[in-house]
Formats: C-alpha cells, sequence, structure tokens
C-alpha cells in the first residue's frame, strides 16, 4: 500500500535531535502537527519540500523567559519575527512575578484571546506571585492574613488548572519582595500537585548573590517544585567570580537530588542606567516613594466612580477591558495606588504640553524638570553639597564597574554616544565625574558592562542551564523597545548569538550543547516528552539554520535588526519562515503542562 505524500519533508540535513548528541545526516517526514518519520525518506513524496543540505537541523528552541505577553495579544506583534528568525518556536511568559494576563483577568481569557487571534510561536503561560497578591492584597507591604493565603492559593489552583505551567516570581520587585522564604514555600506547594514549576528571579544578584541562589534551592526543597533561577548571572564587577561559587552551589544541591536550574542570556552589558543616582539627583532618598503614598492618601477623598474616571482618563486606549472595572471596582486601596503611582512616576516626554505642564508640577523628574534641575544645580554649586553630590556620583561610577565599563547613550552628540565615560571624559576635557554630571543634564543614560564574559560562559558550559532571552517584545524600527536597547538585543538575537559568537567562533560549548539547552532540557524542566526533540511522534517545532551564515545584527546602537541565517521554521507542522521570510501563518498554540 502506498504512503501518502508527507505534508513536509526536509531532506538531506544535519540533523541534531536536541539530546545532546552530534549531529547525523537524514530527512524528517511531517504530517500534521507531528514528526512521523527521520531517516532516509529518499522515496517519499511530500506536499512542501526543503533542501536542508549543507545545514543543521535541529527543535525549535524553546525561550525560557520572555514578556511575550507585553506583545503577542497585539496583532502587530503576534507573528513574533524577531524569535522565528532564530529559530523560536516556544515562548514562556509571565516571568518575574507579573504573570501573563492582567490583575483583572484571568488565563482562560488571554488564551482564548490569542487563539482566537493566532499567534506566530507556541506559548506557555505562567501565574504571578505578585500578580495573585496584588490581586488579594494590593501593594501592602505586611503578613498576609489565613483567609488572604487561602484567597492567594486559590487563584493560584485556578491559574493552574487553567493549563498555567508554573509560578513566577520577581523577588526585587513590589510586593514580591516583601515575602519571606517561609511564604513563599507555602505558597509554590500549590503548584507541585500540577507538576508545574517555579521560575524565579532571585531576590539579590549582586553582592548577596549566594545567599539568594541558597533560598532559590531552601524553597525548591521545602516546596517540591521544580525551580528555575532565571536570567542566571552575577552583576557588578566587585562580584565578578561569584557566579561560579554560586554555579558549584547549585551543582552540589543537584548532586542530592534538588531538582533546580537556571536560564541565562549570553550577553554582558546591562541598563540604561541612570549617571546619576536618583536620589542624588533628588538630593534625598525616597521622594518619590513619598510622593505616591501623599497622592494615594489624597485620593482617599474620592468616591469610587470618580477613581475610575480618573483611572480610565490616565489609562492607554482610554476604555476599560473586559472584566477590568469590575475588578478595579470592588478594590480601591489597589486602584488607588495604580492611580497614585502612575502620577508620582510619571515621566513625560519632553517636548509634549503635557511634559511642560507636569514639570511645573514637580511630577517630571530628571533634567528636563526645570524646579528640579535649579535645585540640583544649586547643590551642586555649594561647596558641601557640591562635594557631597561628587563623591556619590564617584561611588556610583565605581559600583558600575569603572569608566571603562559605562558606555553613554540617548545623548544628541554622535561623537559621544556610545563611547565609554572615560572616552567621553577626554572628549570633553573633564573628569569622570564631572562628565557622568555633564551628560546627565543632557538626558543621556548609561549601558553598563555588568557581567563578566567569563562567568557567562562558566554558566553556560553547565548541563543545567537553559537559555532565555528575558527579551522585549519590540516593535521593528521604534526606538530603543520598550525595555530598553539590551532587552530589544536580546529579542533579537539571543539564540543567534549563543549559536555564532559561543558555540562557532569562541567554541565555549559545542553545538550541539547549545542546542540541548534551548531545545530538550527547558522541555524536560517544563514536564514536556514530545517537545524540544528530533524523533518520530514529537511534535514538529522544526528549524533549519545555515552554520556559514547564522549570525546576530541587532547591538546597542541600532537593535532592530533580525538575526540571520535560519532559513526555515516549522511551527506545529505549518512553515512559518520559508527561505528566511516569514509566511505569515500563526501556527502556534497555548501549550499546557503536558506539552
Amino acid at each position: 500500500m502506498s504512503i501518502p505524500p508527507y505534508d513536509v519533508v526536509i531532506r538531506d540535513g544535519q540533523v541534531i535531535d536536541g539530546l545532546g548528541t552530534e549531529p547525523v545526516s537524514g530527512d524528517i517526514g511531517v504530517r500534521g502537527d507531528r514528526i512521523e518519520a527521520v531517516g532516509d525518506l529518499s522515496g517519499y513524496d511530500a506536499k512542501c519540500t526543503i533542501d536542508a543540505s549543507g545545514q543543521y537541523v535541529i527543535p525549535g528552541f524553546i525561550d525560557m523567559h520572555t514578556h511575550a505577553e507585553r506583545g503577542l495579544p497585539y496583532p502587530e506583534l503576534a507573528a513574533s519575527v524577531h524569535h522565528l528568525t532564530q529559530g523560536v518556536t516556544t515562548v514562556l511568559c509571565g516571568a518575574d512575578g507579573y504573570g501573563a494576563w492582567p490583575i483583572y483577568s484571568d488565563i482562560g481569557a488571554l488564551s482564548e484571546k490569542l487563539m482566537a487571534q493566532g499567534i506566530g510561536t507556541n506559548a506557555a503561560l505562567m501565574v504571578g506571585l505578585g500578580q495573585v497578591r496584588r490581586q488579594v492584597m494590593g501593594l501592602a507591604d505586611r503578613l498576609p492574613t489565613g483567609s488572604e493565603v487561602e484567597a492567594m492559593k486559590e487563584r493560584l489552583r485556578l491559574a493552574m488548572e487553567g493549563g498555567a505551567v508554573g509560578i513566577s516570581s520577581g523577588l526585587v520587585f513590589a510586593p514580591d519582595r516583601y515575602v519571606d522564604t517561609e511564604g513563599i514555600i507555602d505558597i509554590a506547594r500549590e503548584v507541585a500537585p500540577y507538576g508545574g514549576i517555579y521560575h524565579t528571579h532571585i531576590r539579590d544578584e549582586a553582592d548577596g548573590l549566594l545567599e539568594a541562589v541558597q533560598e532559590a534551592i531552601d524553597i525548591c526543597e521545602g516546596s517540591g517544585v521544580t525551580t528555575v533561577i532565571t536570567h542566571f548571572k552575577a552583576v557588578y564587577r566587585r562580584n565578578w567570580g561569584k557566579l561560579r561559587e554560586a554555579t558549584d552551589v547549585i551543582a552540589q544541591a543537584r548532586r542530592r537530588g534538588v531538582k533546580i536550574y537556571a536560564d541565562q542570556f549570553p550577553f554582558v552589558e546591562g541598563g540604561p542606567m541612570p549617571l546619576i543616582p536618583p536620589d542624588t539627583w533628588l538630593g534625598a532618598s525616597g521622594v518619590v516613594e513619598e510622593r505616591v503614598k501623599r497622592i494615594s492618601s489624597i485620593l482617599e477623598s474620592l468616591p469610587m466612580d470618580k477613581l475610575l474616571h480618573l483611572y480610565l482618563e490616565m489609562k492607554t486606549g482610554g476604555q476599560f477591558d473586559v472584566g477590568e472595572r469590575e475588578f478595579l471596582g470592588t478594590n480601591a486601596p489597589l486602584l488607588r495606588q495604580m492611580i497614585a503611582g502612575g502620577i508620582g512616576y510619571s515621566v513625560p516626554p519632553v517636548g509634549t504640553a503635557l511634559h511642560h505642564f507636569s514639570s511645573w508640577l514637580g511630577t517630571h523628574q530628571g533634567p528636563g524638570n526645570p524646579d528640579e534641575r535649579a535645585r540640583f544645580a544649586a547643590r551642586l554649586s555649594d561647596s558641601d553639597d557640591g562635594m557631597r553630590i561628587r563623591a556619590e556620583v564617584e561611588r556610583h561610577i565605581a559600583n558600575l564597574g569603572g569608566h571603562d565599563k559605562i558606555s553613554i547613550t540617548g545623548v544628541s552628540d554622535s561623537n559621544l554616544n556610545m563611547k565609554t565615560l572615560g572616552q567621553a571624559a577626554e572628549i570633553l576635557g573633564q573628569t569622570e565625574v564631572e562628565t557622568a554630571i555633564t551628560l546627565a543634564l543632557r538626558g543621556a543614560e548609561a549601558f553598563v558592562i555588568l557581567h563578566s564574559e567569563e562567568d557567562v560562559e562558566y554558566a553556560m558550559q553547565q548541563d543545567f542551564v537553559a537559555t532565555g532571552s528575558d527579551g522585549d517584545y519590540p516593535y521593528f524600527g521604534e526606538g530603543k523597545g520598550k525595555l530598553g536597547g539590551p532587552q530589544a538585543v536580546r529579542a533579537y538575537s539571543t539564540f543567534a548569538t549563543k549559536l555564532r559568537k559561543y558555540a562557532t567562533e569562541r567554541n565555549t560549548i559545542t553545538l550541539a550543547h547549545a542546542v540541548r539547552a534551548g531545545t530538550s532540557l527547558p522541555a524536560s524542566i517544563l514536564g514536556w516528552e514530545d517537545r524540544g526533540v528530533i524523533r518520530e511522534g514529537a511534535v514538529a517545532d522544526i528549524a533549519v539554520f545555515d552554520p556559514k551564515s547564522i549570525r546576530p545584527r541587532s547591538n546597542l546602537s541600532d537593535p532592530h535588526q533580525y538575526s540571520e541565517g535560519v532559513n526555515f521554521v516549522v511551527v506545529n507542522g505549518k512553515l512559518a519562515l520559508d527561505n528566511g521570510q516569514p509566511t505569515g501563518v500563526l501556527a502556534g498554540s497555548v501549550v499546557g503542562r503536558s506539552g
């Protein structure tokens, strides 16, 4: 009996199965959304044939840390072209404790929206620790009552029953940072019966890195939940080398059976960061936070209908989303906090009427605020205050790693943009401290080399460290991305950088190791047996790339550039990238714990 043509056959490629083994020559036959055959298919027909000669065929990459929830719900970004052009076919959403859906909504509503609209990659959704705490307690900095704990657990269970793959935390952000270790263990236990993960931005990635890693291990052991330390790194020059110790601590825990992992991105830059510390600029710590508290107190006199009206006037789009009015209408403290934060932390763009108006009110922070600027200038010219300011800026430069680790961005003078602070000081004929102050007053910020290459490579070589971009979901060509230059670069080029720079040029890791870190390793962490591998019966998420031409193009000066070298991508059996160009097919799906 003749076999019907395959939907897709990928011929004559070097197949890397994702399990860490070396490539072998072969063909792959796809029928529907599954890989049906791997081997010699020279005698079989196909509706679509991909010539992979001279190229590697790999499972589609799984990005273990994205902010895809900020992009996938919007049609313009739903295709995830920046991911497809790197061979990424699945993204993990809802990191850092925020969760993948708004606090007034639920996982079912987001899943339905994504599937009805269509998405270019698969998406796995996490519920957030901070998300459920906001829903129940707002931003209150206190221990929860027993009923509040149960309310948070119930929301967590509903999310897991709705298909969430785990819970995320951001222990440097409010309100996650208000939760102690035992409180996290108690909450995280709720995902254990569902096979979910605990995905954590740990409490300290700098001086307290080792203690924060130990806390993650304690949470993993105490809750019985597979744990991932996300964007694993040691920040600031004074901590370089500490990541080796942290890596070894994790390895020791794993040897005694603790199910703890990490993910990382292959970059050393961070930012943008201020050249003058905010407290130095404002003259005191906590100024903005106190303003937010005062505004929130003033708002207590407004009735709910007025609060909702004010919120709506401040909200982009000027209309409530489904369920938003109902949720906020029963959460007055949280609503007041959201409005107060929106006003107190507002930094409108220079040149708009709102900017000029808010400058006079004092709600715009930074060098564009004439009152703040005048106060700073007066303090700078005072002999005692000026000395104190310069000393604080000098310490700030040292804390960031020194003048040679700081690059200038956002200044109108092209001769200064992307120069190190030391180089800029030479051009201006000033000290590094005076240059930092001068350029800050011109609106400049800093990109900083936060991590060491040695640390990045050491962690990358471990078999328990997956790949996660922590990338933005940028509108192509628009500014530096929604979250800043480094996150835009990571979005466009994390996987291409790992393949090109670390597996091909530097030989830090083998190509098979690089592929496993982005395929079968994250799949196994998430409990997916039929994703992240090339084998018969697996889901047909496949990428084909040319080892000679694979390369990242995005950089801090020009982040909006797609990576090159990935020529074909198949998502759930459908061709999503053809000869390097997106086909427009939105074949992704929302993926739960079963894969």
